[in-house]
């Protein structure tokens, strides 16, 4: 078909048979999908040979132009099949027309005529397959780039995104050592007291934070902070939270002044946007065998002497809320055999694979549990960390756990 490969055919013979029609530019002449019965022979003008890839009529392919002396739509004068292509007009065009009917006349009456049409229909054939297959190919040679191309594109991508999570994750790594590194967690023993702590982020940082200090020869402060959220966001509140800790823990008298002048200092320069955070401080005064507690939102420490497990359970507003709140210091006693607890809601507040929270109740049970095998301050901490994992089985951690455990050495307690 066309001017590829046309078959030395004079269809001038023709014309007298057939009827001549004029089309104006842009003119659909042949649609496809419809019933042809009609053969075109080009007198003059230029028409284009497309077709839809499928039937949604979303993607196309051009297979070509035809011009004077060329013919289409001849596959008709045979069978009744729908067409396979669309023909438009390019420009202006005559063209003649021979419908099945006349040609069918044509056969009867003039076998030399006939076998003139089936010379021009089978070089039509092969030429229109030649032409298809040619465009076919360009068609896969250009897919084949655009693939090559994409590939290039993706890979390039890939590298990239390789490169920043890898960057990512040495960020991530370098503030998981400086997280770890601020706080007392090889922390053995302060005065005559044994420590134990466990911190287990439920990421690579946490929003946990804690301190312990002996401000003096017979007082020891545990702070523990708990910053909304996790991750990053998390973690870096905890560097403020500690920076701005540690500048007042040695001034302040009372767990509660220190827990008033962190929410005034967090008001003032941090404002109330995604800095909120709870926490809990106790003071052991050792000559006085009590402790001095004050609690900002946190779940409550947990006493535990021989003969009962004491919740400490005065609280009042999370910091970083409301300006000007005033916070209470509750004493109790603590002397020797006595051990304190103190654990972030991350704990409590695990699920299980049946979507059970943990709870207080849980957490009684392995207080008893320790006490009954006579554990020491050090084992009842990993203890308590066991059980979290064996009760969350499968689940994901809901929130950063922080444990920590102080008391006499003696075997008077748990």
């Amino acid at each position: 078909m066309g001017t590829d490969e046309k078959p030395a055919v004079d269809l001038s013979f023709l014309k007298k048979e057939m009827k001549k029609v004029e089309f104006e530019s842009g003119a659909l002449v042949i649609e496809q999908y419809t019933l042809g019965d009609s053969f075109y022979f080009i007198e003059s003008g230029r028409v284009e040979v497309w077709k839809y890839l499928d039937e949604t009529k979303q993607e196309i392919l051009v297979i070509g132009d035809l011009v004077s002396g060329d013919y289409f739509g001849e596959i008709s004068l045979i069978d009744s099949a729908p067409r396979t292509v669309n023909i438009t007009t390019k420009e202006n065009s005559t063209l003649y027309k021979l419908t099945r009917v006349d040609f069918h006349r044509l056969i009867q009456t003039s076998p030399e005529m006939t076998l003139t049409l089936l010379k021009l229909l089978t070089a039509r054939i092969r030429n229109a397959e030649q032409r298809e297959n040619q465009v076919l190919i360009q068609k896969n040679k250009e897919l084949r780039l655009q693939n090559e191309t994409l590939e290039i594109m993706v890979k390039e991508r890939t590298a990239k995104l390789t490169q920043s999570l890898k960057i990512i994750q040495e960020d991530l790594e370098t503030a998981k050592t400086i997280q770890r590194n601020i706080l007392p967690l090889s922390l053995k023993h302060i005065a005559h007291l044994d420590f134990a702590s466990k911190f287990e982020p439920m990421a690579e940082v946490g929003g946990d934070i804690f301190d312990v200090i002996r401000l003096d020869k017979s007082k020891i402060r545990l702070f523990l902070a708990d910053a909304i959220g996790h991750g990053v966001q998390a973690a870096l509140i905890t560097m403020a939270i500690k920076a701005e800790y540690d500048h007042i823990k040695h001034n302040s008298p009372n767990p509660s002044d220190v827990l008033y002048a962190l929410n005034q200092i967090f008001i003032d320069r941090y404002g109330k946007k995604s800095n909120q955070f709870t926490a809990v401080i106790v003071d052991l005064k050792l000559e006085e065998n009590s402790l001095v507690y004050s609690s900002a939102g946190h779940n409550e420490p947990y006493v535990l002497n021989k003969t009962e497990i004491l919740a400490l359970n005065e609280s009042g507003l999370m910091l970083g809320l409301e300006k000007d709140v005033e916070y209470i210091d509750t004493i109790v006693p603590f002397g020797l055999g006595d051990r304190l607890f103190m654990i972030s809601d991350g704990y409590l507040e695990q699920e299980n694979d049946d979507g059970n929270f943990l709870g207080e109740s849980k957490l009684l049970s392995s207080f008893h549990s320790a006490r009954s095998l006579g554990l020491s301050l050090a084992d009842t901490v990993q203890i308590l960390m066991e059980h979290f994992h064996q009760f969350r089985g499968n689940t994901p951690m809901m929130d950063d756990v922080t444990i920590l455990g102080i008391g006499t050495s003696y075997d008077l307690g748990v």
